[in-house]
């Protein structure tokens, strides 16, 4: 895949990727260059991982020094906007 190509290519070797779709997202976009891992399994899923241990470590960081540290709210919207982002930065 993407990952083998760019060793590949970094040893000079010339590599093609196809794919039959160019974007990513829910299906039937989600066959876009990077694959199942980066459009739709690993990379949306470690994201969102990392997006939700924010709360609790807020609450550990007073212990850390920080002083004033809330938990905030979550806006569902910004977050896919910038997870598509990511992978759109990925796939490029």
């Amino acid at each position: 895949g993407v990952r083998a190509s760019r060793i590949a290519s970094g040893y000079g070797a010339k590599v093609a990727l196809l794919e039959s779709r160019l974007n990513h997202g829910i299906a039937p976009e989600y066959s876009a260059i990077g694959g199942t891992c980066v459009n739709v399994g690993c990379v949306p899923k470690k994201l969102m991982v990392f997006a939700s241990r924010y709360p609790g470590e807020i609450k550990e960081m007073e212990g850390y020094g920080w002083k004033g540290a809330t938990e905030g709210s979550f806006d569902w919207k910004v977050f896919l906007e910038n997870k598509n982002q990511e992978i759109t930065r990925l796939n490029n």
